[in-house]
């Protein structure tokens, strides 16, 4: 059995009187690294003892899938051993080879179909991908450290190979051109 870290409690219960259930499990995803992809679910239910964070585990349940593509609806997807993610499998599976960021925007881009979630979160065909969730999919899935990600994007841009939208925004979203 994993313990919980003391960091990612304070992290969690930072955000956790307005964080969804999926914003929960990303943060655990993102910042409790273990062995292996996603992160056991018995683990996600430690953390909501450890922050009192009141998840509803039939809705976690309810809300897990065993495919291998993203699918819309604010999906979890079973891993398999226990485990659990926010990604999907292929993705892990295609962005685990990657240190670029252009290759994670390229997947969002491509697999994505349905403008779905918050301002955060949403992509569409018109804009792209919300610049946040490139970050997020960046850690979580390929590893790829913020900054870095970061100066890639600038370095995209400043090239012609993404289009941004909404540059002044909080988040912009980016578009491979």
């Amino acid at each position: 059995m994993t313990e919980v870290r003391e960091d990612v409690v304070a992290e969690l219960d930072h955000e956790s009187e307005v964080m969804t259930l999926r914003e929960f499990v990303r943060v655990i995803e993102t910042h409790h690294a273990n062995e292996g992809r996603g992160v056991p679910r018995e683990l996600v239910e430690e953390y909501a003892d450890a922050v009192r964070y009141d998840v509803d585990l039939d809705s976690l349940d309810d809300r897990t899938t065993d495919s291998d593509e993203w699918r819309e609806g604010g999906r979890f997807y079973d891993l398999g051993e226990g485990r659990i993610s926010i990604y999907p499998r292929d993705w892990h599976e295609t962005m685990a080879s990657t240190d670029d960021i252009r290759d994670v925007v390229e997947i969002i881009q491509r697999e994505v179909t349905a403008a779905e979630g918050d301002m955060w979160e949403a992509v569409s065909e018109e804009r792209g991908v919300p610049e946040e969730k490139v970050f997020h999919v960046g850690e979580v899935v390929a590893g790829i450290d913020r900054d870095d990600a970061r100066d890639r994007i600038k370095e995209l841009r400043k090239n012609g190979e993404i289009e941004e939208f909404a540059s002044q925004h909080r988040n912009p979203t980016i578009k491979l051109a």
